[in-house]
């Protein structure tokens, strides 16, 4: 049973289609990525799934169109807070994070306001104890555990993301959509979240990253979606994204293509 599974989804502006039948699925353990050029309809396909933007009216008869399921639930009138509470988060491409706030009031607020921890059973002591020592140990892994006294608006663009996906998995989701992370990111952070992308994997949670970054995409992707003009073009893992001629046509263009295909190929 997939995490998510989406059939047949479209999303309009006005009179204007952006989104036109798009259907896949996310199982846990997985990092599926969706690529595609500016406009392509990547961001608006994520802020529909989480419920930022409305979903069409959907049906299941005859034909399923418009359907958002999580764990084989429709989801469609869910708010954003239940799909929230129900283990999907969306982190943007903008910055979420509290910039008068220093790096460890950030991380703070999860606990004190998300319900993992408020419904917790655990002692107030002991819950504390322990979402301690989760955050101590991303930190660390971060390199961040030097910079908690640090307000969060004067981090690199590397660091505010890698402390917004320490709060992402601190809420302990069980899946998450990323819009391009890795956007003015620095390439040692850019390997240190794709080294928290697959820990997260590893550990049951269901990745999907949108981003123009194809080469740190096709790195660690373990299914590979190709958006142009609010469809899939094409699907599958790295040999079927690359050797698919309207692709390399159309969006990774032939240097780009000879380029990456040294690479993967």
């Amino acid at each position: 049973m997939p995490f998510l599974e989406i059939k047949n989804l479209n999303q309009y502006f006005g009179r204007k289609q952006i989104l036109k039948s798009i259907s896949f699925y996310l199982n846990k353990k997985e990092i599926i990525a969706f690529l595609g050029p500016n406009g392509a309809g990547k961001t608006t396909l994520l802020q529909t799934i989480i419920g930022l933007l409305p979903t069409p009216k959907y049906r299941t008869k005859p034909k399923e169109k418009n359907i958002i399921m999580q764990k084989n639930r429709p989801i469609n009138n869910w708010s954003i807070y239940q799909r929230v509470e129900n283990g999907i988060l969306y982190l943007p491409q903008k910055t979420s994070l509290f910039r008068q706030m220093t790096v460890f009031e950030n991380l703070k607020l999860v606990f004190e306001y998300h319900s993992y921890w408020i419904n917790k059973d655990n002692h107030k002591k002991k819950k504390w104890e322990i979402f301690t020592n989760e955050m101590n140990q991303w930190l660390k892994k971060t390199n961040l555990d030097n910079c908690l006294k640090q307000m969060a608006g004067t981090l690199s663009g590397g660091q505010k993301r890698k402390l917004e996906v320490i709060r992402s998995i601190l809420m302990h989701p069980e899946g998450i959509m990323l819009d391009e992370p890795f956007a003015g990111v620095d390439p040692k952070s850019i390997y240190e979240l794709k080294k928290i992308f697959t820990d997260m994997a590893k550990n049951n949670i269901a990745i999907l990253i949108s981003d123009h970054n194809v080469d740190q995409l096709l790195s660690i992707a373990t299914r590979i979606y190709v958006v142009i003009n609010g469809q899939i073009v094409t699907s599958g893992g790295i040999k079927d994204i690359i050797n698919n001629d309207y692709t390399k046509e159309m969006y990774l263009g032939n240097q780009f293509y000879t380029e990456i295909s040294k690479r993967f190929l």
